[in-house]
């Protein structure tokens, strides 16, 4: 088909030329629109998440950043079935943070849980500043794998983390101090958006992180509150079967599979081309040519090749007739058939076969 916008065609009237190369230009130009959008598609498909669920051996106790105007200290205990111990060397002494203008402390346990594990986090403000009565003020927990690159690298969901489990302490009353925190741990093999990946060699990236909630437990006991310093208690627990949650993303859409689809758009371009100018050498005609719109067209072209009938006892006049008849079919097929570039290259090696073997 794309051949035939540039071969000149002497056998066909100008006006069915003009058609053929118009439909010709319309198609491509349409294909390479469908290729386009369909790339532009591609490069902007969000993956598709497929969510498996394995058992682990063991899971790392979460990493807590917590943040507050004013100055607090954080203590630890942990539990499991070999009794209770102070963990506060999992918690770095809060220091201020002059860009923020808040004051900054962080859980970071170094071991990873094999059993049962409950820890509990009190926190509790040391800053003469600080009135119980403020009920504006709030402190922001952030929470983290432990095994998680606190640095960016790839994608939106990546960059969203430090939202996904982000939670607010806010000013406790008498009867409202005590937080439960539930969390799942989960990894996700996000893709690598390089060159290859969109031809479907895929390249993965693995980001541990949690899924988490936290609710409020209420109790009565007020004497918890040291010198009206105390603010809040966060506790959360650790127990086996321990349940990984993988989710790998994946693409539904490559540029090969865009390639299949523009494809099967070719063959029914193609389709519809035959269609219409018919076949080519087998069978020249199409709707186009058969419609009463350029038949008259090529009947004033085909009339003077009309065969004469043989009529005649002469045997003469009869074997001139189909002489006659005989360079008048092929003059047609010559014409309006086969391909003369066909019969050229044909010519042409055998002029080139007789050369050589009279060297």
């Amino acid at each position: 088909m794309i051949i035939d916008l540039f071969q000149i065609r002497h056998n066909e009237p100008k006006s069915i030329i003009i058609l053929r190369r118009f439909v010709i230009i319309i198609i491509v130009g349409l294909l390479i629109a469908a290729f386009v959008v369909l790339c532009i598609g591609v490069h902007d498909e969000l993956p598709s998440v497929n969510v498996t669920y394995k058992a682990a051996n063991n899971q790392p106790i979460p990493v807590l950043y917590f943040n507050y105007n004013y100055n607090f200290t954080i203590n630890c205990a942990i539990s499991n079935n070999t009794g209770n111990y102070n963990c506060n060397n999992y918690i770095n002494k809060t220091i201020y943070d002059p860009s923020q203008s808040k004051y900054i402390a962080a859980f970071s346990a170094n071991y990873y849980v094999k059993s049962y594990t409950g820890c509990i986090l009190s926190i509790n403000i040391t800053d003469p500043r600080y009135n119980i009565s403020n009920q504006s003020d709030y402190m922001v927990m952030y929470a983290y794998d432990k095994e998680y690159d606190l640095n960016p690298r790839i994608g939106q969901f990546e960059q969203s983390l430090s939202l996904k489990n982000m939670y607010f302490f806010g000013q406790p009353r008498n009867d409202i101090a005590h937080y439960d925190w539930i969390f799942d741990r989960c990894i996700r093999h996000a893709l690598v958006s390089d060159v290859l990946s969109y031809f479907g060699r895929q390249k993965y990236i693995s980001i541990p992180f949690l899924e988490s909630h936290m609710s409020i437990a209420s109790t009565a006991n007020s004497d918890l509150r040291i010198n009206n310093t105390y603010y809040a208690v966060l506790r959360f627990l650790m127990s086996p079967p321990f349940i990984v949650t993988e989710q790998t993303e994946e693409r539904s859409k490559t540029i090969l599979s865009m390639l299949g689809i523009i494809g099967g758009i070719w063959s029914f371009a193609v389709a519809l081309y035959i269609f219409l100018f018919g076949p080519g050498l087998i069978s020249p005609w199409g709707f186009v040519q058969k419609s009463k719109l350029f038949k008259d067209q090529y009947e004033k072209d085909v009339l003077p090749f009309v065969f004469e009938s043989d009529t005649s006892e002469d045997l003469n006049s009869s074997m001139q007739r189909r002489l006659n008849n005989l360079e008048k079919r092929i003059e047609f097929y010559d014409k309006f058939v086969i391909d003369n570039s066909l019969l050229t290259l044909a010519h042409k090696d055998e002029q080139s076969t007789i050369y050589n073997s009279e060297k």
